[in-house]
This record gives C-alpha cells, structure tokens and sequence, in this order.
C-alpha cells in the first residue's frame, strides 16, 4: 500500500511517540521521508496501545533502509520501548540464524546468552532456536511491547527465514512490532522473502523508498556542507540519482578530500572525480562477494550500460553453467540489475567507481576483449565502435578493420560520427600502414561531406606527397577528382588522368577514373570529350562506374540542349544504382537541371527540396550548400526573382569554401547575377560585374562561356551594345548554349541580343540551333518558334510561340514571347498587341521583372494604352528605396516580428528573411533592428 494511503489510515486518538532529537549520533536529520517517518510513527503508537505487527521497508541499496530503521530504534527508546536489532550480511549468508540469535543476544538488556548457541549440538539447533526464541520474545512481551528490527533480511541464511516465518506466525498476537528491512531479493531466496513481506499485507503496512525528490537532495546537501548548495555541487549530488547513502558518501568524500569550497555561505566543488570514501565503500561492498561474482562484477564496470549474460560470462571465462550462480549472487548484493537476458548495473555511480579501481590498461584491455566477445555472439561493427575507439592500441589491424566498417556504414547517416572513427582508424595503422592510403582518400572524402574542404584537400595532398602504391595512388586520385569536382572540373579531369597513366591500375579501377573522367568533363561543358571518353567504358559496367557513365551522358547531352535525352540517361544511372544497390551521390543535383531546362519547373523544384532535405537528414553539408546553390537557380527559372536572388545570396554566404569555384559559379553565381539584373537593382548589377570578368578567365570552357554571357547581359542592361556585341560572341563559341548549365531559353535571348548588336550571322545561328531543339517538347518548340519569329519578326511564329508556351511553368520566358508578339503585331497596327503586351506585363510584375515591366509599360503607351505602375514583386520601384519584398518585411520587423513569424506571414524561408534584411541594412547603412524600427516610422511619419 503506498505510504500517503497508509497516512490516511493512522490510528484515529492513538497516543503518539515523541521523535528522536535532530541530528542524534552525529547523523544528519533524514530528508524527504517525512510520510515514511509518519508511517513508522504511527506503527510505533500503535505498538505502545499494545498492537503489534510487521512493518517491511523495502528498497534498493542506498535508499536509507538502514537509516530508516535507525529512527525507529531512536524513536522506540526515546518512548521506552526495547528494541532489538539484528543485520544480514553477505559473509554471514551460511551461519545458521545468525541475525536472529544476533537480534537476541545484543543490546544492553539481552533476551538470551551469547554463549548459549555454542553450548547446543548442531543437529538440535533448528529446534533450540526456534524453542528459545520463541520463548524468550514471548517472555519481553509479556514485560511490555517490543521492537524486533533485522536488517537486510534478503540475505538471510534459509533456516533463519524459516525461523522468522514461524516466529511471525506464532507471536501474531503478541505486542512485538517486527521491522523488517529488505533489498533485492537473490532468486534462491524469493519465495520465503516475498512470504515473510506478505506477512504485513493485511494492515498495509509496507514503505517502499523511491529516490529522493530534488530539494529534499538540495536540503540535504545543505546539511552536510553546512552551506547552501551551489549549482556544483546540485550537479554532483545529482549524480546519486537520488539515492541517500550514495549522497552522503559523494558529498562528505569530497569536503574531506577539501574540494569544496564556501564563499558568501554558497558551497561549490569540482566534484569531477569520485571521493576515496565511495571508491571504499564500494570496495568493502566487493570484498563480501565470493571470488568469481567480485571479478564478475570487476569486469562488468568496463562494458556498455547494459550487456548481455553470454558477454559477461564470455569475457570473465566462467563456463555458462556456471555463471547462473554467480551473476545471481551480483544483482542480489545489489550491484548489478537483471532482466531476462540482460544486465545492467543498478547505478552508474557505482559502476564508475568499480571501473576506477581496476589500472587503466587492465580497463583497455578488458573493453577490448568485450568488442571480440560482442562480434562473436553476432555484434555489429556499428555497436563496438565506440569501444574500438577508446580500447584499441597502435597496430590492432583488426580494429581498423572494423572502425573503417563502422565508418562507411554510418557515412550516409552521420557523417561527423564516421569522420570521427576513420581518423581513429588512421591513427592506429599510422602514416605508413596497411591500407592507410585508402583511409586518408575514406576521411579526406568525410571531410568534404562534413562541409570542409580545405581540410580534405590538405590531408589528401599529403598523402599523395608521400609513398603510395599505384594502386593506392590512383584510388585517391578518384577521391580527389569527386572532391574537387565541385570546385574546378578540369581540375578533376586532370587527376583522373594522373590516376589512369599510372600502371598496373586494376580494370574496375580504371573503369571508375574513365567513368568521372566523362562526368567531369561534361561538367566542364565538354560534352565532346565526355560522350568520347564514356565510350571507353564497356556498355553494361557494374557498379558505380556504370552509373557514372550514364550520369555523364545525362550532363553532356544537357549540354548539347537535349534535355529529353538527357532525362533518359539519368533515370538510367539512377535505376542502374538502385539495381546494384549502389547509394546514390547525394551531391548529384543533373535531374533538377534536366527537369528544369525542359520547362518542368514544378518538378525541378520538388527535387531541389527533396535532394535539400536529404542532405540535411544525412548530415552532408556539401550536399546542401551544393543543393541550395540549385534550388536558386530553379527559382531564377521559376520567375521568383526575389528568392532566387535571396538564395543564392544565402547559399553563397553559408558555403564556406564550396561557394568558390565552378559550380558555385555556373548555378548560384548566375542566379544571382540574372536576378538583380531582371529586378533592375542597378547597383546589384554593377556590384555583380566582376564576377563575370573573373570567370572568363577560368579553365572550364563552360565557365568562360558562363562568364562572358553574365557579362554580355550587365553590359546591355548598362546599354554598353558595343561591349555586349563582343562579348556574346565570346558566349556563343560555337558552343550550341551562351552558358552553363545550359538554358534553352537563352538562345532567344542570344537572337535578341545579336540583332540589336548588329551581328545577323549569329542571331541566325542562334535561332537554328533553337530550331533543332526536340521536336517533341511543346516547350522547346515554342522557344523555337520565338527565337525564328525574332529573326524574321514574322508575327505567325511569334504567335504561335506565344501558344506552345502558355501553358509553360516559366513566366519570364512566356512573357517574353508575348512582348515579342506584341511588338511586332503593334508595329502592324493589330489590335491583338494591346492583349499580348497586357500579358506580357501582368507576368513581368508578378516576377518583379521591374527593367522589363518598364520596357512593356513603354510599348502600351506608345498604343494608347495606359497601364497604372503596381508595387512589383521583390522589385525595385517597392517604396522608400526597398523593393516590395523588402518593404514588407521592414514594416513587419518594425511591427516587432521575428524572422520566424516574417517568413510565416510572407510565406517565405527565414534565409529569405535573412537576406532581405541584409539588403534593408545596407541601403539604409544601419545595423540594427532598432534603426530599423526608428527610420520606418519616421517614413510612416512624413
């Protein structure tokens, strides 16, 4: 029954016994047991009117059973009552009756002769005890109530709890309050103990100590330290897991051992490592376990929180017949806890304090010899990792063996954790090693996945300035071309050849480096080059190179503008992965740019966020700075102008060293670029200008290319045509695409650009390659159609461009062929202009295309059409110098908003958020978000 249920039951006028006096022996006063103490209280005022019965205190070690039971001994003298005590211990555990003759034999007024037991032959000492006590006990009562207290009656040798069975039946009647003490229960003992317990049952009367609640600890620590606790040492005290004893031997331990400190009445301590006083006390624990169940027990310390039976008997050698006894006798002298084939120990303070006692190199090699016990009895690389880590010494090729398991199984899913154990792993083979060359190329590659470059490339570097074996050396050139591929394709390329000119390279090596040889050159936009060097690999390759190949195709035909192709090959590369249970590359983003440059935006969008969340889940930073990169550039397509120049601001700035090199450059860089230059920021245009310059002289063709179209659009829109003219030439090439990764769309804007240079030739060239586009695609024939209707400013072309791409997903491109059909029709004088460059305009504003929308607004004019200026999305013309975007999210800031409830109110990221903001901040050179709330209410003011 619980003890608030017992309170409520107490003996209605019974007389009450006085309480001990605070303190009594030098002990502390008891804290937080003030309904236990009730309890007894009451048992004991009930024993004084004469009814007796039995009180069981039950608890797990250092719960305060024994201190409990010391305040009934205190509270029954200081009512008069005579109160015997007897204890079970575990040396004691084959001494016949030996807490009961103990119990009758102690004390100032004892009930029987000490030497008496010897006197008795042993075959009569069942009956003489019995008989005699029986007797006796009956006899004190008779004097007056009596209280028989006997500790830890678990441990009670057989005879006694029979003894005590029958005792407790006979003197039922008789004014003896029995309390009896009880811990975990060893199996052999279960039965008699649980009888003995049940024997209360029918008053109820049962304490069950839980741990102690927090200020009853607080309280306590106060009482030891004579100082009010400090968060220090709440921390330490906390570690008993409420537990009194263990509260009491922590906190005295260390003001002994003088690591506590008082300053202003407030105690603190370090309390980092355990007090000699609790390292004793559990060794004198120890010192009363058989031989085998204290080793036991030893050993145990080093394992995991909770293990298995077979691993502990495993590591001890204690055949399994055996052990049974053995683990028994732990988990019923308290140590450790059993649940059908599990152990555990019954408190971390005590296993630590075990552990402390055993040499640290004994501690090693046991942690070691449990990981093989582990993987003997089915374990997992993954599960004895972290014991390799901390266990394992210089040359252990087994262990290295396994870190390297563990770490390439946890690569996709927690790439620090496998970072982390490859390095372990690198540590123990040495620089020298067996396979060391591999686990730099294995960590250099986490490295990458963990966001940081520099550091992989420094570590690969190194290992390749040393001694390798070929094939040693052309495995990390692999490595290395996947983690530069990102920052320099030619680069790339060129370590993939290094690799291949090396002889003896195994086939299925060599197939790997031809295999990212063809990807990175498709990267680089040489698509040539790539679709030559995929032939080189054999039609049907397994594994990750014939996944490679056809990823490299899907890229090359990309960029020969067949986004159909392109599609095919990559659902190829993917199916092939998925069919040989390679992983897919969570870096790969070629779907989202097929998908995009044929028009599915919607779908190009679902898999930027889908290849986004992945690898944040996977924990690859590459992946995501890499991912956010390409979902700016599918929002640049999208027509959503302000988040897509938010984003690439927002990639760029959280890349770190990702957000320098070709890929930044081709996907955030000209985002960004294409954005401010469409949304008329023509401050962002000239701030942007540089990029296009240094990219022009990069390696990568296609980055050349990129380069010079980012710089032919600035120049038009600063109306440079001359400089325009000259450098759209550079951006064509001959190349079939101005740009990488290639839009099809771009080819319209190259015929506009090229006649209003004055340069024919190339508009001409640049409409037939958009005429050879798939003839398939509804969207790529509209585009067309545009870029023929442009050349020839044949207003049937135009028109019918206008319908291939009405139902397209990008705004931009079917406001462009509406302005484009209008124009024309206008200049014929067909009333049909006016609705097309309606349209036209309708679609520019909704992007925020505000240069555009102003051209268009012209044009409508000029047809007596005259359309009022709207605020435009994120553009330029919003009000007080911000675009529309940044207005509301600078009226919502100053309204106190945080950057959570903007982006929910506005249906926008927080990056978005945080990128509108910085914008704010720079063109009202302020720094806060007070000056921000100041100057838009002085704006609201004027």
């Amino acid at each position: 029954m619980p003890v608030k249920e017992m309170t409520r039951k107490r003996h209605v006028g019974a007389r009450r016994v006085p309480a001990a006096p605070v303190g009594r022996s030098g002990e502390p006063p008891l804290r937080g047991r003030e309904a236990e103490v009730a309890v007894l209280g009451d048992r004991l005022a009930a024993l004084v009117d004469g009814k007796g019965g039995v009180l069981v205190i039950e608890g797990p070690p250092g719960s305060g059973r024994t201190r409990l039971i010391a305040e009934v001994r205190a509270r029954a003298e200081a009512a008069g009552l005579p109160c015997l005590r007897g204890s079970a211990t575990l040396d004691r555990l084959q001494v016949p009756f030996g807490p009961l003759l103990e119990a009758l034999c102690a004390g100032p007024a004892p009930l029987l002769d000490a030497a008496a037991p010897s006197t008795v032959r042993v075959a009569d000492l069942r009956s003489w005890t019995l008989r005699e006590a029986r007797a006796r006990l009956a006899a004190a009562a008779a004097r007056g109530p009596l209280v028989v207290c006997l500790d830890d009656v678990q441990w009670c040798d057989p005879m006694t709890l029979e003894a005590l069975a029958a005792l407790l039946d006979d003197l039922a009647e008789a004014p003896i309050l029995w309390v009896l003490s009880v811990g975990p229960v060893p199996d052999e003992a279960a039965a008699p103990v649980t009888a003995l317990c049940r024997s209360g049952a029918g008053d109820g009367h049962r304490i069950v100590l839980g741990p102690l609640a927090e200020p009853a600890v607080a309280a306590m620590a106060a009482d030891l330290l004579q100082a009010e606790p400090g968060l220090s040492v709440l921390n330490v005290a906390r570690r008993a897991q409420g537990a009194p004893r263990l509260i009491v031997e922590l906190l005295q331990g260390l003001r002994d051992e003088g690591r506590v400190t008082v300053r202003d009445g407030v105690a603190s301590t370090d309390g980092k490592a355990l007090p000699r006083r609790l390292r004793t006390l559990v060794r004198g624990r120890l010192d009363q376990m058989s031989q085998a169940a204290r080793q036991s027990v030893q050993v145990a310390s080093v394992l995991d929180q909770t293990f298995t039976v077979a691993e502990l008997a495993g590591l001890t050698g204690i055949p399994a017949d055996e052990f049974a006894a053995v683990a028994e006798e732990a988990v019923g002298a308290g140590f450790l806890t059993g649940a059908g084939d599990l152990l555990g120990f019954r408190h971390e303070l005590i296993r630590q304090a075990i552990s402390e006692t055993l040499p640290a190199a004994l501690r090693r090699c046991l942690r070691r010899q449990a990981v093989d016990v582990h993987l003997a009895q089915g374990g997992s690389a993954v599960d004895v990792a972290a014991d390799l880590a901390e266990s394992a010494v210089p040359g252990d090729r087994r262990a290295v063996a396994l870190l390297r398991e563990a770490a390439a199984h946890l690569a996709a899913t927690a790439p620090g954790e496998a970072l982390a154990l490859n390095r372990k792993a690198l540590e123990l083979t040495g620089p020298d090693g067996p396979h060391a060359a591999e686990i730099v190329a294995e960590t250099a590659e986490l490295l990458w996945r963990d966001g940081r470059y520099a550091e992989a490339r420094e570590k690969a570097d190194a290992a390749l300035g040393g001694f390798l074996t070929a094939e040693a050396e052309a495995r990390l050139r692999w490595v290395m071309a996947r983690l530069v591929g990102h920052a320099s394709s030619a680069e790339a390329v060129r370590q993939c050849r290094i690799g291949l000119a090396l002889p003896g390279v195994p086939e299925e090596l060599r197939d790997r480096l031809t295999a990212a040889e063809a990807l990175h050159l498709s990267r680089a936009g040489d698509a040539a080059r790539s679709i030559a060097a995929a032939g080189k690999v054999a039609e049907g390759t397994a594994g990750a190179a014939g996944a490679t190949v056809l990823a490299a195709l899907a890229r090359a035909e990309l960029a020969r503008l067949n986004p159909g192709r392109a599609l095919a090959f990559q659902d190829a590369a993917e199916a092939r992965a998925a069919r040989e249970k390679a992983p897919r590359a969570l870096e790969d983003c070629g779907r989202a740019f097929t998908l995009t440059a044929s028009g599915r935006i919607k779908e190009a969008l679902r898999e930027t966020d889908a290849g986004l969340r992945a690898a944040k889940e996977a924990g690859h930073r590459a992946a995501v700075a890499l991912w956010s990169m390409s979902r700016a550039r599918v929002l640049l397509d999208a027509g959503l102008l302000a988040d897509a120049r938010a984003a690439a601001e927002t990639a760029l700035a959280r890349a770190g060293d990702l957000g320098s090199g070709d890929f930044a450059d081709t996907t955030a860089r000209y985002a960004l670029n294409r954005a401010v230059a469409l949304l008329g920021d023509q401050d962002g245009v000239r701030r942007r200008a540089a990029d296009g310059a240094r990219m022009m002289a990069a390696e990568a063709p296609a980055v050349r290319r990129t380069g010079a179209w980012l710089a032919a659009l600035a120049a038009d829109a600063e109306g440079e045509t001359a400089r325009m003219a000259e450098l759209i030439q550079r951006a064509w090439e001959g190349s079939g695409a101005p740009g990488m990764t290639p839009d099809p769309a771009d080819l319209v804007v190259l015929t506009r650009l090229a006649l209003r240079a004055g340069l024919p030739a190339l508009a001409a060239e640049a409409a037939d390659r958009a005429g050879a586009l798939d003839p398939g695609s509804p969207f790529l024939c509209g585009l067309a159609d545009h870029a023929r209707g442009l050349l020839t400013d044949d207003p049937d072309l135009l028109r019918h461009a206008v319908a291939l791409l009405d139902d397209a997903e990008r705004p931009l491109v079917r406001a462009s062929a509406a302005e484009d059909a209008g124009r024309v029709l206008g200049a014929h004088g067909d009333p049909a202009a006016r609705k097309l460059l309606g349209t036209a305009l309708d679609l520019y504003e909704e992007s925020g295309a505000a240069r555009d929308a102003a051209r268009v607004r012209r044009r409508l004019r000029a047809l007596g059409v005259r359309r009022p200026a709207r605020a435009l999305v994120g553009a330029a013309e919003g009000k007080w110098g911000l675009t529309a975007a940044e207005f509301k999210v600078a009226v919502l800031v100053a309204q106190g908003a945080t950057n959570r409830q903007v982006a929910d109110r506005l249906f926008l990221s927080q990056h978005t958020v945080s990128s509108h903001l910085r914008h704010i901040f720079t063109k009202w050179s302020i720094t806060s978000r007070v000056d921000l709330t100041r100057l838009v209410l002085e704006h609201e003011a004027a």
